[in-house]
């Protein structure tokens, strides 16, 4: 052995540098752990939050903020967007929460946003419902979403006064019911929101089966023609994609995941030329739940796994005008139990019609695009059809009457519309100006019918 490694007179030096390198490490560490936001990592559910410094607040005493602020009272973070419907149809709620446990109770809206989306959705929000938040709110964050990760907004992080994690939930949850149970007790049992890992699907690019099967999918991307279902998959949005020869594409396809029989019902029927929205389907099987769940919360949360399930159709172009006839075989085979027919009643509606032959929203762009943001709805290179589904089927969902295309236009349009779907009075302004507007009517509707199928009882055999 090396003598110079041996010798206490040769080591003492050493001795000493190393001692003197571990002084300065454990003096370093503690500096770092209060500085770096990036040794914080995600807090637990009974758990002290750290003391952390919230940027970029607005509307506060300070542009910057800490937890410790707030020791004392309630305090609950709602993470939301500006396009996420959820969390703004609670702004009326959450003002009027913390109006009534005011001492109490403080929410604070946080947002990845910038102050300029922020300020622009507030304030015509403000005109357009009346109601001006002037309360703190979180913008540009980065720091909350690495104590708290989430998925999906809304997201509400309850802490409690003493500073410790009790809750994570969804919007059901925030009533004042359960957060005067919360201030009497803080361990009182809400039901958690449970993000799942996200997949990264893109349905406007990828087929479903490709995704799935990425060692297969060289093979799979050559199939002119293939039709599948698998049951619930975790961690895939629900989504309908539809994809037709010419949309970028040489075969006709359509694509559902984590959706119900309802949607897929819905979508064979319409043919293409609608999608047939609730009010205009009549279920008559004896377990209608299995189509509509008419649930809230931690009980529809529970139900889409069990009732929910993907399924994809692609047929080559040469097929695609028999495309909705196989997609339809294919829901006989895949629901024996059932069987729908379309059935015609005359119904009231709300009809898009011109009042004039002016093509004021003729497109002049190549590529399709749809956007709702703070009240403004832009639309590139799409079809009277595609709009007035999009308004039954999302935008207008809650009207209580069918809407149809009377058009009678065929092109790609664009528009640029500044309105409340929720205001019929405010779509017809917004739609004016391209000499659009809906008209009430009473037309002749079809009628999805689901009802249970009468089963043949098998012949009995003599022996």
């Amino acid at each position: 052995m090396n003598a110079r490694f041996c010798s206490m007179g040769k080591l003492l030096p050493y001795l000493i540098y190393f001692s003197i390198l571990m002084i300065l490490l454990w003096c370093w560490k503690p500096a770092a752990a209060q500085t770096s936001s990036n040794l914080i990592g995600p807090v637990k559910i009974g758990y002290k939050v750290p003391d952390v410094a919230i940027q970029h607040v607005l509307r506060y005493q300070t542009a910057s903020a800490k937890i410790s602020d707030f020791k004392g009272k309630v305090l609950i973070l709602d993470f939301w967007a500006t396009w996420c419907k959820p969390c703004v149809s609670m702004i009326p709620r959450m003002d009027s929460l913390e109006k009534r446990f005011a001492g109490q109770l403080v929410l604070l809206p946080v947002t990845y946003q910038t102050e300029k989306e922020v300020m622009v959705f507030r304030e015509k929000y403000a005109e357009r419902k009346g109601l001006r938040i002037d309360t703190p709110e979180v913008i540009l964050d980065e720091q909350l979403r690495k104590l708290f990760p989430h998925e999906g907004v809304p997201h509400y992080v309850w802490i409690d006064p003493q500073g410790i994690l009790r809750a994570v939930t969804g919007w059901e949850e925030i009533n004042a019911v359960k957060i005067q149970a919360f201030l009497n007790d803080h361990n009182i049992s809400m039901a958690v929101k449970a993000d799942q890992k996200e997949l990264g699907y893109d349905g406007m690019k990828t087929q479903l089966l490709d995704f799935i099967a990425p060692q297969r999918a060289e093979s799979f991307g050559k199939m002119r023609y293939h039709s599948f279902s698998t049951a619930y998959m975790a961690g895939l949005h629900g989504l309908v994609i539809l994809k037709q020869p010419g949309d970028s594409v040489d075969r006709w396809r359509v694509t559902f995941t984590n959706i119900t029989p309802f949607h897929l019902y819905s979508m064979a029927y319409g043919e293409g030329k609608r999608f047939i929205a609730k009010h205009s389907v009549s279920i008559q099987t004896k377990d209608s739940l299995k189509f509509v769940s008419g649930l809230k919360g931690a009980a529809l949360r529970d139900w889409i796994p069990k009732n929910t399930l993907c399924y994809e159709l692609v047929v080559p172009a040469s097929l695609a005008g028999n495309a909705f006839n196989i997609f339809q075989d294919d829901l006989r085979q895949l629901f024996p139990a059932y069987e729908a027919l379309i059935e015609t009643k005359t119904r009231k509606v709300l009809a898009l019609v011109r009042t004039s032959q002016m093509e004021k929203f003729k497109s002049k762009t190549n590529v399709f695009s749809e956007r709702y943001q703070n009240f403004a709805y832009h639309l590139r290179h799409s079809s009277m059809e595609v709009f007035v589904m999009g308004l039954e089927n999302h935008y207008m969902a809650r009207s209580p009457w069918p809407l149809v295309n009377q058009t009678g236009y065929e092109g790609k349009i664009d528009l640029d519309l500044e309105l409340d779907f929720s205001d019929i009075d405010s779509v017809k302004k917004a739609l004016a100006p391209y000499d659009l507007t809906l008209e009430e009517k009473f037309l002749d509707m079809p009628v999805l019918v689901i009802k249970d199928r009468i089963m043949q009882a098998s012949a009995s055999s003599t022996y």
